[in-house]
């Protein structure tokens, strides 16, 4: 077989290939099937700007299960198609249908989940660094029942600070790879870097010992029916065989014994570099390989003999098969980036040759896709990003087999609401958009059920994120019936079920009730909430929400909040001690006033990083710099210097106090433009830096 190394090439014509000197040149590769843009927006948040270099919130591990979409990785909440926002910590479940998130899977953890498997319908299990699961002691390994992410009593634990960065089922087996040392369970213990556990009992089998000599960061069981299982990772060799330089393949049942016929190829350009992801079929296994740049490349399945390679600029993290399509996603960007053509972190292949298709979404945020998953009709993708194609995407995406895009389903939830001559509505966004984006709602009204004309003109055009309108040609006395249908670039959707009311005068309205779903969760320096909306707002929108803390149970001051904010989160910062337990409770506010607290919350804080100073600066005779900043948020442990840098390098370092110091003059700037920055360090670790100041010293 003619191997196939790719880079800056690009292919237009079919040539035999003639030997080694020969040439071998791809058709190009048919046009991927699913859509070019995302089919909804949807995903897990806090729904910020992404910060890669922090890494929170990211989706790491994504496992369709029929039309359960498992979502794992570091986060607090999930994002619906409306924008609706619930909690849920690192582990989520959707409806690849509908879109909604399922809130009655009660599945949590106390930490990242890096990697998702199934046993094809009533189990899902869960590896990561995570040391509970719903509460309970789970070390790395976990397993919930998909349904209801009720906890299973199947407990095996990682030794150590090791962690999990891949899960496989197979045939009643669980097999586990990372960087661990061991993992033990039911009177077995593993050798480090993978492990196999029996699927029902927890117990690990000892005698299967394929021995890599380093990280194991990827697993996929052949798809050739060989009982045959790969890894991929950071290892030079397995069980000492040769040509098991980061990939190899192994038995999935005996000793785990290494299958010396398969002798893997370099992936990259010529070169071995890690391998971060991998999938097969029945003809080739295919690695996302980092190194020099990175690469999509395909090994033979028997022989591990390299098919092709297609080098990129940057890691590739993840590979799936679906619709005679390999997509490829890493953190590759820009001119030139993937196979000398332009992409943006995901790009799609032909998997017999590497040709390059025409799929090319743009793909925002320094690092992007983390995580890829396929089914027969999706394409999902998971990561840092909060775009792709222009539309909003938190860190989680699906692209949709372009034959079933259609019209929104309908907008849901509608009510309406009596007042003085007139009506006041309030709906949901549909629960899909259908794989088109929404562009408008129509409002229509009738005076009989079910009058309403929807081939007439409607009562109201409104934008795609309008969710209320006040009919204020309504008539006290009369009866309005009203319907609202969602519109995309298909067409209209079927109308809402109806809604009516008869305005009969002024109403008075109330306060708002309870705030819903609150969660606390610790993260390490601060502790976040999350809260939904009141089921009421008393006849008047929710205005500001009133965040309240006690240090003991019901003993929030309900005098004093520690934040009013706007939005349904907030994080705790200030004034907290690590190892304290901290109370909270949450009232929604209107024009009326303050509504009931919410259920109590609550969360332990462990120590973090200091937060960022905040950073203002000027010129003062000499010349000199002046520089003063805040007191951040100590991340509940002392802060224990200040360090200041000039143009990114350090330029002192100052013992701190509870108090500060809060200001330096640097006395012997040099001429030019220079950019200040300042962060406060403690006993975990150096805090955020502060926001640039920058000064022009004559």
């Amino acid at each position: 077989m003619v191997a196939i190394w790719r880079h800056n090439v690009v292919r237009a014509v079919t040539v035999a290939a003639v030997g080694l000197t020969g040439v071998l040149v791809a058709p190009p590769a048919a046009d991927a099937a699913v859509t070019a843009a995302p089919a909804r927006t949807w995903g897990i948040g806090p729904d910020t700007t992404t910060s890669a270099s922090q890494g929170v919130p990211r989706v790491l591990a994504i496992q369709p299960v029929g039309d359960r979409i498992f979502v794992a990785g570091t986060f607090s909440s999930i994002i619906d198609p409306s924008g609706r926002s619930y909690p849920a910590q690192n582990l989520a479940v959707f409806s690849a249908t509908t879109g909604a998130a399922d809130l009655s899977f009660a599945g949590g953890t106390n930490n990242t989940v890096t990697s998702l498997a199934t046993d094809g319908g009533s189990t899902l299990y869960l590896g990561g660094t995570f040391g509970t699961v719903n509460g309970q002691t789970r070390k790395g390994l976990a397993a919930l029942d998909t349904t209801s992410g009720a906890l299973r009593a199947w407990n095996p634990s990682v030794a150590g600070t090791g962690q999990v960065d891949a899960v496989a089922w197979s045939s009643g087996s669980v097999y586990a790879g990372g960087n661990f040392s061991s993992v033990s369970g039911g009177g077995g213990t593993s050798q480090a870097y993978v492990a196999k556990v029996d699927a029902s009992t927890g117990a690990v089998d000892a005698s299967w010992t394929p021995a890599p000599d380093g990280r194991v960061r990827a697993l996929t069981v052949a798809a050739d029916g060989t009982s045959r299982l790969f890894l991929g990772g950071d290892f030079t060799s397995v069980s000492a065989k040769a040509s098991t330089n980061k990939v190899a393949a192994v038995a999935l049942s005996g000793t785990g014994a290494v299958d010396t016929g398969f002798k893997a190829a370099a992936t990259n350009a010529g070169s071995y570099a890690p391998v971060f992801d991998l999938t097969s079929d029945g003809a080739r296994v295919y690695t996302a390989t980092a190194g020099s740049g990175g690469a999509c490349a395909a090994l033979n399945v028997t022989s591990g003999a390299l098919v092709w390679s297609d080098h990129s600029n940057g890691n590739m993290q993840s590979v799936r098969l679906t619709g005679g399509q390999l997509y490829c996603a890493g953190h590759f960007s820009g001119t030139g980036s993937f196979l000398g053509q332009t992409r943006y972190k995901l790009a799609a292949v032909d998997p017999a040759t590497g040709a390059l298709s025409s799929f090319a979404p743009n793909i925002n945020s320094s690092q992007g896709p983390w995580a890829l998953a396929t089914d027969a009709t999706h394409l999902y993708v998971g990561g840092d990003f909060s775009k792709i194609a222009g539309v909003a995407q938190p860190h989680f995406a699906m692209f949709l087999d372009s034959s079933l895009v259609s019209t929104p389903l309908p907008p849901t939830g509608l009510v309406a609401s009596p007042g003085d001559n007139q009506v006041r509505l309030s709906w949901s966004a549909p629960s899909s958009d259908r794989g088109s984006a929404l562009k408008k709602y129509k409002v229509y009204r009738a005076t009989t059920p079910g009058g309403e004309r929807l081939a007439g003109t409607p009562l109201a055009t409104l934008s795609n994120s309008t969710l209320t309108f006040t009919d204020t040609t309504a008539t006290n006395g009369s009866t309005y019936y009203y319907v609202v249908v969602a519109t995309n670039g298909v067409g209209a959707s079927d109308p809402s079920a109806e809604a009516s009311a008869t305005p009969t005068g002024s109403t008075t309205a109330t306060v708002p009730g309870a705030p819903t779903s609150v969660t606390a969760s610790n993260q390490g320096g601060w502790i976040h909430l999350q809260w939904n909306p009141p089921a009421s707002d008393g006849g008047a929108t929710v205005t500001a929400y009133r965040v309240f803390r006690g240090t003991a149970k019901g003993a929030e001051d309900l005098a004093n909040p520690v934040a009013t904010v706007t939005t349904t989160s907030y994080d705790d910062q200030l004034g907290l001690t690590a190892g304290t337990t901290y109370y909270y409770v949450v009232k929604a506010v209107n024009s009326v006033g303050a509504g009931p607290s919410s259920a109590e919350v609550y969360a332990t804080l462990t120590a973090g990083k200091p937060g960022p100073p905040t950073l203002s600066g000027k010129l003062v005779a000499g010349p000199a710099v002046a520089l003063t900043w805040t007191v951040p948020s100590d991340g509940g442990s002392p802060i224990t210097k200040y360090v200041v840098l000039r143009d990114g390098v350090r330029l002192v370092t100052l013992t701190a106090t509870s108090s500060g110091p809060t200001s330096y003059t640097d006395s012997t700037p040099p001429s030019g433009t220079h950019v200040y920055q300042v962060k406060a360090v403690n006993a975990i670790g150096s805090g955020q830096l502060s926001n640039k100041v920058t000064v022009s010293v004559p």
